[in-house]
């Protein structure tokens, strides 16, 4: 890994089960943690992935039901892309068409082929075919194929005001590198793997918004370990001002969260222990887990929050996922 890049995105959903069965079982993500937010324990945090859930291929949630649809804008991410084989668009076009999903084939602004869509609360997605070398693998579901499977993250588009000086923070501190611009697009680089590329939209004198569903919550980047995430932190006070939190642990990475010089909500996850630390490959998200401090709440918990399909669940009618 030349640069950090992205470790996970996390967005707010109003409806648990009905996104599960979005990503899970028409998107084909592998559900490979089902917790709780550590803040708001009587909400689900939702990890997908690829079949391990690597750094860079994680898509997150949290579910607050029935939250009224966000507003968006200035300094927020507005558009997750997930990058697929190439050749696989014309599949997934059919798959979109087949189950009533509304959806674009367009190209992005750097001239990539894309499937672009909305989730069931309005969150803007695409599928990206990915000129590059080959990305871990995929999950392979009987329905989604490997040779079809969304690979993991491709590119984030965040909407701000201003580029240079967040492209500043995230060049000098956060190890990404200028690799292009078109027009007002300024698109960053911390290696070609999934989870690589963050693209800076210039919009000018755009209000703020409001998170609600399909807001995208916060940002991680990858820090490798506790030293390194140690290391930005230092650096982010030295050279911006930026005050971080404390490092908090959160089971399966140890992160912290600040503001950006734009008021962007960005977190430093450490690329380990991961997902396995409680649970066998074979059965990442199977269970309801806690966080150690809250293991004394189960019985209260599990009636608290929704109940989800099990990650095998089969694909679900299009009424089922929009």
């Amino acid at each position: 890994m030349a640069g950090r890049g992205l470790h996970h995105v996390t967005l707010i959903s109003s409806d648990a089960e009905r996104s599960c069965r979005f990503y899970a079982c028409f998107l084909g993500m592998r559900l490979v943690k089902r917790t709780v937010s550590h803040e708001d324990p009587g909400t689900f945090h939702l990890c997908f992935g690829d079949h391990v859930g690597r750094p860079g291929t994680l898509f997150t949630l949290f579910p607050w039901q029935r939250v009224p649809r966000g507003r968006r804008g200035a300094c927020e991410a507005w558009q997750t892309s997930f990058r697929i084989p190439p050749g696989a668009l014309d599949w997934w076009e059919r798959r979109f068409r087949e189950a009533g999903v509304p959806h674009r084939l367009e190209r992005t602004g750097f001239g990539e082929p894309c499937l672009t869509f909305e989730d069931p609360d309005g969150a803007m997605l695409s599928l990206v075919e990915a000129d590059a070398p080959a990305a871990p693998a995929g999950w392979n579901r009987a329905d989604v194929p490997a040779a079809y499977a969304l690979q993991g993250l491709h590119d984030l588009v965040l909407k701000v005001r201003r580029a240079d000086p967040l492209s500043e923070l995230f060049r000098e501190v956060l190890g990404f590198n200028e690799r292009g611009r078109q027009g007002n697009l300024v698109r960053l680089t911390a290696h070609d793997q999934p989870g690589g590329t963050i693209t800076l939209d210039e919009a000018g004198l755009l209000p703020r918004g409001q998170l609600g569903g399909g807001s995208i919550h916060h940002v991680a980047i990858r820090a490798r370990d506790s030293l390194d995430q140690d290391a930005l932190v230092r650096a982010l006070h030295d050279r911006y001002g930026i005050a971080a939190t404390e490092p908090r642990d959160r089971v399966y990475y140890r992160s912290v969260n600040f503001r950006s010089t734009c008021g962007l909500l960005l977190e430093l996850a450490t690329d380990g222990p991961g997902f396995a630390i409680d649970e066998t490959p074979e059965r990442l998200g199977m269970g309801l887990k806690l966080p150690p401090s809250l293991e004394e709440r189960r019985g209260e918990l599990e009636l608290l929050l929704p109940s989800l399909p099990l990650p095998t669940s089969q694909r679900p009618k299009s009424e089922e996922i929009t």
